[in-house]
């Protein structure tokens, strides 16, 4: 089996509760299907350029990636001990965490190229009310080239 097949479905993170929704999901949805999911946290770079000509000799800001990756890691364990004291089974095909640099619609839609399913929570921690989705899980719907699914928050 190739990575792409092992983790057929995808599903997008930052934190929110609609994204640890989005996980839930997503996890129960690779179990049925006997598969793999990949946990994917987009995160922006530092900023080369503004460092790089910085005009006060501040230390260098750390990397966000390793961080939002580790967080991510830390979700995934909760939600998956969760689910476990429920007796709900985990993937068949593993769990992978990823932490890409990006805009989360890009990355979510690259990642989710080969994917059979991406799934992303209904709004995310930039959310506004009033909103019927918010502007990832909309990016996402429209350009993804695989289903996606929208899970809202609970509440």
């Amino acid at each position: 089996m190739t990575v792409a097949e092992d983790h057929a479905v995808v599903v997008g993170v930052d934190g929110s509760d609609g994204s640890r929704a989005a996980l839930h999901h997503a996890l129960g949805e690779a179990a049925r299907r006997g598969a793999g999911v990949r946990v994917v946290v987009s995160y922006l770079p530092v900023d080369y350029w503004a460092d790089l000509f910085a005009l006060d000799h501040r230390p260098p800001t750390p990397d966000p990636g390793s961080g939002a990756t580790t967080r991510t890691r830390a979700l995934v364990d909760e939600v998956v001990a969760e689910r476990a004291a429920t007796g709900e089974p985990p993937p068949a095909g593993g769990i992978e965490v990823v932490g890409v640099a990006g805009p989360p619609a890009d990355v979510l839609v690259d990642v989710a190229a080969d994917a059979d399913l991406l799934v992303v929570g209904h709004r995310g921690r930039g959310a506004r009310h009033g909103r019927l989705t918010g502007p990832v899980a909309l990016g996402c719907v429209l350009r993804a080239r695989c289903p996606v699914t929208v899970v809202p928050a609970p509440g």
